[in-house]
């Protein structure tokens, strides 16, 4: 299993007007090296990008570039970047020529780097923590480029990123914080489906009678058949429902009247 939050533990938290020095260019004698042997936790609005860049299905993506994980609290599963290709390890989407072949679309990890973050409930909303990874090998902290975390977070363009997987985050959080049952294979199918396969889910929400029993407007079943960031908003509340809602809990059976997929 995974702890999605360990570097809250082990590092000293910088804010988002911490000041550090960075600058990664092709004239690094390191450039691309942490692309060898990342560790990249793909988040539902990343998928979203990559398909798209790819040309793929998100079904065709999880198969071939990803494996998956348990988070350690919330027992649900994350997507991790499967770090071999055909021509040797690290990212799928390296060329040792070209460097990354996604760069436009590449996940909101990459963007990131050379910070991590660290997420933790305060009450009923989330307190946002960043960690500085000081690779042995990286020469980017030698150039003299200076940037506060959040000017860094700007320039890399991670907003869209924050704001379409804040929702995924706050799932997880809340579920790990009422101590969940281990042997709940129906919540990690469910959330598997959801917030990472929006193909299949796509097809599970206009092809069965879900529009039916939760009574979904014709014009919104028609915004969830062409937009995949308002399928994933949708998919997010419905999530919550199944997943997190008090009286949904405290039912013996919390899914009886919950449309679910077939697995």
């Amino acid at each position: 299993m995974v702890d999605l939050y360990k570097d809250a533990a082990a590092q000293e938290a910088l804010s988002l007007d911490s000041r550090f020095y960075f600058r990664c260019h092709a004239g690094l004698a390191c450039f691309n090296q942490c692309c060898q042997n990342p560790t990249v936790i793909l988040k539902p609005y990343d998928i979203l990008r990559l398909r798209r860049r790819l040309g793929i299905t998100a079904t065709e993506l999880l198969e071939k570039y990803t494996t998956r994980v348990v988070e350690d609290k919330s027992l649900l599963p994350l997507v991790l970047l499967a770090t071999r290709r055909e021509d040797g390890e690290g990212c799928p989407f390296l060329d040792t020529e070209q460097g990354c072949t996604v760069y436009e679309d590449r996940p909101g990890a990459c963007r990131l780097f050379p910070l991590t973050q660290g997420s933790a409930l305060a009450g009923v909303t989330i307190e946002d923590a960043y960690f500085c990874k000081r690779l042995d090998f990286c020469q980017g902290f030698s150039q003299r480029q200076e940037w506060t975390v959040a000017q860094w977070k700007a320039d890399q363009g991670l907003e869209a990123y924050d704001v379409l997987n804040h929702d995924w985050l706050e799932i997880i959080l809340k579920r790990g914080a009422f101590n969940p049952p281990a042997d709940d294979a129906r919540a990690q199918t469910l959330f598997s489906l959801v917030a990472y396969d929006i193909d299949k889910f796509r097809r599970f929400v206009l092809e069965t009678p879900f529009l039916e029993i939760f009574e979904i407007p014709s014009d919104v079943a028609e915004v969830l058949e062409k937009s995949d960031e308002d399928l994933l908003r949708f998919g997010y509340s419905y999530l919550k429902v199944v997943l997190l809602r008090e009286d949904a809990r405290q039912m013996k059976d919390p899914w009886q009247q919950m449309p679910l997929p077939s697995t």
